[in-house]
């Protein structure tokens, strides 16, 4: 599921890039916006701290599932595992 959400991504975003749609065909559309120039670009520290802030606070959550749902066994022992094949 993860995969085909990816390659839809990448369809709808390569696709969109590579054949842009013609908005006003035979005219030409300009701007006073710098259209067509790249500028340089560096997060400031905010920015990387709100970043690394969503990861901490993800991975925070999912120790806290993990500690107080029953998601993993308690034990990996045989004797502790019930059988339902009998």
């Amino acid at each position: 599921m993860i995969a085909g959400g990816l390659a839809q991504l990448y369809v709808i975003i390569i696709g969109g890039q590579a054949y842009p749609q013609q908005i006003f065909p035979g005219k030409e559309v300009s701007s006073r916006f710098f259209d067509g120039v790249v500028a340089a670009y560096a997060p400031s520290l905010p920015e990387v701290a709100l970043g690394a802030g969503g990861v901490a606070l993800a991975l925070a959550l999912t120790v806290v599932a993990l500690k107080l749902l029953p998601f993993l066994p308690r034990s990996l022992a045989d004797g502790d595992v019930e059988s339902s094949a009998a």
